[in-house]
């Protein structure tokens, strides 16, 4: 990572998480494990593989990509933690956009921009 913040999401017009309507930052890292918590995929520090099984077509791109063996086709949607190295190429690859990155890294300055639009 380059120093900067990785953001999970960027929800603009939220009446959620307090009063009136605002946008709100999603950060990867919260050290609190509440147990009401509504993003426990935020938790963790670093950028994490997410997969959608309404999505999947089961072409088996992701796991002729993966040359690690950390996703396989007969098990869509497992991901073998140990062996991924977290590079993300199935994600970029994936044609239903079943597979998706949670975690990007970005600016104060792009976070800045984004919730102005708002």
């Amino acid at each position: 990572m380059n120093g900067n913040p990785l953001v999970l999401e960027i929800k603009g017009n939220s009446l959620d998480d307090g009063p009136g309507i605002r946008s709100v930052v999603f950060f990867k890292g919260c050290p609190l494990s509440c147990v009401w918590c509504h993003n426990p995929e935020s938790q963790g520090a670093a950028a994490e593989l997410s997969f959608d099984g309404e999505k999947c077509i089961r072409c088996g791109t992701c796991s002729f990509l993966c040359g690690l063996g950390a996703l396989s086709e007969t098990n869509p949607g497992f991901v073998d933690r140990g062996k991924c190295d977290r590079c993300f190429a199935c994600v970029q690859e994936c044609p239903s956009g079943a597979l998706s990155l949670m975690g990007t890294a970005m600016t104060p300055e792009e976070i800045a921009a984004r919730v102005l639009c708002d």
